[in-house]
């Protein structure tokens, strides 16, 4: 198999060197033109709830930080998952999409960009965020049994997840072959040591 984080026709994402702080007042309100989620105090937010009347009044329209990662084609997190059984890909589609659901309640900035098949048995998943990716990553290793690794970008704060599913069920089936083989082969020898006693 190849080693993927080695060479990959998807390399990091380029600079995010944007603003995602706008305004310099704690009093600055900012709309998203796409999303509508709404900047405030240094963080952004679904809606106005919380923020008091003065400051509803001098609202700037703007596009937030995830909206412009989608209009621009970057992303922060990528995870890369292999050896996808066929009949439990539309599971792990279901955990990533109701992941995606939470997280965004939690924070209108964690967004699931796309879910890619890139080859047989492979998916791809970008993601706004890396903690996201990282805690999605995560989530699909607990739930579906793999080995997982991460690896973050030089330049920026980009990082790239990889799950191989089943390598954990198969180092199981191995122990589980080589204890078996162990007992049998205890026991051939104890069959052997009754047949010389019964000579």
């Amino acid at each position: 198999m190849r080693n993927f984080f080695e060479k990959t026709s998807w390399p990091f994402p380029g600079s995010k060197k944007e603003a995602t702080e706008f305004g310099k007042s704690k009093k600055s309100v900012l709309a998203c033109e796409k999303c509508n989620a709404v900047f405030w105090q240094k963080s952004w937010r679904h809606n106005m709830e919380g923020i008091p009347e003065s400051d509803r009044e001098n609202v700037q329209s703007a596009f937030c930080p995830a909206c412009r990662m989608l209009a621009e084609d970057r992303y922060e997190g990528e995870i890369i998952i292999e050896n996808v059984p066929e009949e439990k890909k539309e599971e792990i589609e279901n955990l990533i999409s109701n992941f995606s659901e939470a997280a965004f309640e939690k924070d209108p900035m964690d967004r699931i960009i796309s879910i890619q098949t890139v080859a047989k048995g492979m998916l791809r998943v970008l993601t706004t965020e890396n903690q996201m990716a990282q805690q999605l990553a995560k989530k699909i290793k607990q739930t579906f049994k793999g080995k997982t690794s991460f690896m973050y970008s030089k330049r920026e704060s980009t990082l790239r997840a990889r799950i191989i599913l089943g390598v954990q069920m198969e180092g199981k089936i191995l122990r589980e072959l080589n204890e078996s083989r162990k007992e049998l082969s205890s026991k051939k020898g104890r069959a052997l040591r009754s047949l010389r006693d019964l000579r």
